[in-house]
């Protein structure tokens, strides 16, 4: 696990799992965090196809991180974002193209964040491209912050099947969009305000596709397991349901900073109603038994 905070700021811890899971030979999942002048960034690529899919997917990690890491902080992040893909997608290509190329044709997936602290508050840009995903838990919640690229979200999204018949759907797999399979590429990116509670949550098709939402909700915000625990945990629902897939993780969690006061108890906010409707009270009988004695 590591941190960081800014004064006033919540402190973000991170977590992150990487494993080939049961059934696959190779591990075609890449994940990155690292602290750059930028921020934080987090990263999962997911290889596409079954020849060179782990070595694209280790060059959109290792591409990112060098471009974006070379750039100040006050670099547009939009503007860095999509740099960061062009520069890469080029780069695949380029490596798929080479003469001594042992892969004539190789892709990967991503999700990123890059998480930025300043004073007046906690930002995260989210980016996507293909069909792994970032999820925010945020007070009792879940939401998906990304659209998959694939086949099946675009029959869903015209309503010609269900979230249910999409999920097991032939085409699920298929996607409409990847790095690595045309000259140009287009990256999905959002910005966001986060706080205190939040979990942030990127995570390739080899969690997400086997285990239910609901389960990922329920293990990704639960604050009495470290960040670390709660990402394992995850990878181990993915690996009890099969381990059909490799399965890349990468969490972060939002926590008051050490100089916050601690949060008020029910049983303290209870007890504060209690004694504030018996001072009222006290007042109003020492004003009924002024006014009686003057009356009489």
């Amino acid at each position: 696990m590591s941190e960081v905070s800014i004064s006033g700021q919540p402190v973000i811890l991170f977590a992150e799992e990487c494993d080939r899971g049961i059934l696959r030979k190779e591990n075609q999942n890449s994940v990155l965090h690292v602290h750059i002048a930028l921020g934080d960034l987090l990263i999962v690529a997911d290889g596409v196809g079954d020849e060179g899919g782990a070595t694209a997917s280790r060059m959109v990690v290792e591409e990112f991180y060098t471009h974006l890491a070379a750039l100040p902080r006050d670099y547009p992040v939009r503007n860095a974002i999509r740099e960061a893909i062009a520069r890469t997608n080029e780069k695949i290509l380029a490596a798929a193209k080479a003469p001594d190329a042992p892969y004539t044709r190789m892709g990967s997936t991503v999700v990123l964040a890059l998480i930025q602290q300043e004073a007046a508050g906690t930002n995260a840009w989210i980016g996507h491209i293909g069909d792994s995903r970032a999820y925010l838990v945020r007070a009792g919640r879940m939401q998906c912050l990304t659209i998959d690229h694939s086949a099946a979200q675009v029959l869903l999204s015209r309503n010609l099947i269900t979230p249910e018949e999409a999920q097991h759907h032939p085409d699920s797999t298929v996607l409409t969009r990847s790095l690595g399979h045309q000259p140009e590429v287009e990256i999905d990116i959002e910005e966001l305000p986060l706080a205190s509670g939040d979990t942030l949550l990127l995570c390739s098709d080899g969690l997400w596709g086997f285990v239910p939402e609901r389960d990922i909700h329920r293990m990704a915000e639960t604050l009495d397991l470290t960040v670390e625990a709660a990402a394992h945990n995850l990878l181990e629902l993915a690996l009890a349901a099969g381990g059909h897939d490799n399965v890349g993780i990468e969490m972060a969690r939002l926590i008051p900073p050490p100089d916050a006061p601690p949060p008020r108890s029910e049983n303290y906010l209870a007890l504060k109603i209690v004694m504030t409707m018996l001072l009222i009270a006290v007042a109003a009988v020492c004003v009924l038994a002024y006014l009686t004695f003057w009356y009489y």
